[in-house]
């Protein structure tokens, strides 16, 4: 893959990329990997599957890691899973979306331990109208510095996450109706945050999955979202619609604040077409409004004023916020201060110094001449922080157009090419084109 842009790679070259391409504008970069896949005719009860993915690049600067490296079984329907690999969570459309708010597949795959149900399992004595799915893991992210204490780094610092959605309906039903919940919670370094209280690593995670309190304070920083969904399955369309509730630390942990978080509504075909045809044809619709600019609890924590207020992604005792590698593990539309033009004001202590928006999220797909294109189209209005507020309104539009068409090069393998832009007042100006080799299939 090869890109060609300004100094500034644009917002929808990078973003939900899994941290896998560069910010620098013209780069080359190769991403390789190999996987073993669950084999879903086989009748076995105990499979397993792997992945190594690499990723090697050069710009400005050279630059390779691994992104996936994984190994996992499955007994039956529960996986258990340890290694990186990349990850998604909340009820959105996965394809073209803005971004879930809590884990989005913004930023590199860190590792983790994981056990789940990925896939939604009928419980039988309700007929297969009740249906369940869940994830349980705890993961590692390294060292971080802490915005307060005598000691300011820590060489540790670990996330967990655990998720809980239902489905009501029969899964081939033409109604669907998903509800559900994530809890995503960073911690660690407690007996150099907090030393008085002398938590031990087993009492700390104790009020870290618990969400518990000490003396007011919630140990670690939390972040997730409360989730409804509803899809219909028509004869050529399918409808889903959806929405994700934030709550965060302190202020936002018990009570859902409805005026912040993430609305959907998708169309997709699942009619096919006839065979062979090339006539232009639309494949499916996004429209997703995006709300954090509230923040506002209207019933704090015990009473306390200082959690009147929240200040998503930001955390107050990690510098990092809710990143890993300086990109955001939550939506993109909260990105790094260190992606947003110099001019907009700063704050050391937090990652993101944009959290308070609106944004206004259109994707479309179609196909014409046996090729595939996608548009996507993102407009926002943004307020900075809590810390670092803007003294105006701040408006941004980034673009995107993709198109990728299978030839019969390296005895099959499809040619893609993507044109993105950013104007207005949070990201530099800039312009880009990425053209690339995609090759898939099975090693025999």
């Amino acid at each position: 893959m090869l890109s060609g842009a300004t100094d500034n790679t644009p917002f929808w070259a990078h973003a939900n990329q899994n941290g896998n391409v560069p910010m620098n504008g013209n780069f080359g970069l190769a991403n390789v990997g190999i996987y073993k896949v669950y084999n879903p005719h086989n009748p076995r009860t105990f499979q397993w599957s792997a992945g190594l993915q690499g990723i090697a690049s050069y710009g400005k600067s050279g630059k390779a890691f691994l992104s996936d490296a994984y190994i996992a079984a499955r007994i039956g329907k529960l996986e258990i899973l340890a290694g990186q690999k990349n990850n998604v969570v909340g009820l959105m459309d996965t394809t073209m979306t803005s971004g879930s708010l809590s884990v989005s597949g913004n930023s590199r795959p860190f590792p983790r331990l994981q056990i789940s149900l990925p896939e939604y399992l009928p419980l039988y004595f309700t007929k297969n109208f009740l249906a369940l799915k869940f994830s349980y893991s705890e993961g590692y992210l390294g060292s971080s510095r802490l915005n307060y204490g005598v000691e300011r780094n820590i060489s540790y610092t670990y996330f967990h996450q655990k998720s809980l959605y239902f489905r009501f309906g029969p899964e081939h039903g033409r109604l669907k109706i998903h509800a559900g919940a994530n809890h995503q919670a960073m911690w660690g370094g407690e007996d150099k945050i907090t030393p008085l209280y002398k938590l031990e690593p087993l009492n700390a995670y104790w009020h870290t999955i618990s969400g518990k309190t000490l003396n007011y304070n919630k140990v670690g920083y939390h972040f997730g979202t409360v989730d409804i969904g509803a899809e219909w399955r028509g004869s050529t369309w399918s409808y889903f619609a959806y929405r994700q509730n934030i709550y965060e630390t302190g202020s936002l942990f018990h009570i859902i604040n409805f005026e912040d978080g993430l609305n959907g509504i998708r169309m997709k075909r699942i009619k096919p077409l006839p065979a062979g045809s090339t006539a232009f044809a639309f494949q499916s619709f996004l429209l997703e409004a995006v709300g954090t600019n509230n923040q506002t609890n209207k019933s704090p924590l015990s009473g306390l004023a200082i959690y009147e207020k929240g200040n998503y992604y930001n955390s107050y005792i990690y510098q990092r916020g809710w990143s890993y590698f300086n990109r955001g593990i939550g939506t993109p539309l909260a990105p790094s201060s260190g992606m947003t033009r110099p001019s907009l004001p700063v704050t050391g202590s937090e990652f993101t110094n944009n959290n308070r928006f609106w944004a206004f999220h259109t994707g479309v797909t179609a196909t014409w001449q046996k090729t595939y294109f996608g548009l996507r189209g993102t407009y926002s209005r943004n307020s900075g922080s809590l810390l670092s507020p803007f003294e105006t309104l701040k408006e941004q539009v980034s673009l995107s157009l993709t198109a990728e068409k299978n030839i019969k090069l390296l005895n099959g393998c499809s040619v893609f090419s993507n044109l993105t832009t950013d104007f207005g007042q949070i990201y530099p100006t800039s312009h880009g084109l990425i053209i690339g080799l995609r090759k898939s299939g099975f090693l025999d």
